[in-house]
């Protein structure tokens, strides 16, 4: 078992159109809006840090949270099931699939009143769809 590399910052926000307003302002790039666990997520690129933006973390009924702040890091493990043990898992394992492809996720305490996010790629995103544009023609 071995943490591979860090997939993102998970955050929960309140507003999730006023926090999108403010990473466009800070020049980050934001994509990927879906619904997600009866609540909604967002992806924000600032440079080569990744933070998730949540109205609701799928282990909201598992955990007591704040209205907002910091939730997890999300960590890409090869073997989940290995990386789980010893651990208090508070949500999953379960499989999920968005434009990051198909992954099996768990969600474990941790101090400092967060969680880790340990999470085993099982399908690549799908490729984009059409050619890839570079710049003006």
């Amino acid at each position: 078992m071995t943490v591979t590399g860090l997939a993102n910052l998970a955050i929960k926000v309140a507003d999730l159109d006023g926090a999108i307003s403010f990473y466009e302002r800070s020049g980050a790039t934001v994509r990927d809006r879906m619904d997600w666990g009866g609540g909604e997520r967002v992806d924000v690129f600032l440079g080569p840090v990744m933070l998730t933006l949540f109205t609701r973390a799928l282990y909201e009924d598992a955990v007591e949270l704040p209205a907002e702040g910091f939730l997890h890091p999300a960590l890409f493990t090869d073997d989940l099931d290995a990386e789980l043990t010893g651990h208090t898992v508070v949500w999953g394992p379960a499989e999920v699939s968005g434009p990051f492809g198909r992954r099996r996720i768990a969600f474990v305490e941790a101090p400092g009143a967060i969680r880790l996010e340990f999470m085993e790629q099982l399908e690549d995103p799908p490729e984009p769809d059409g050619p890839e544009v570079l710049g003006p023609p």
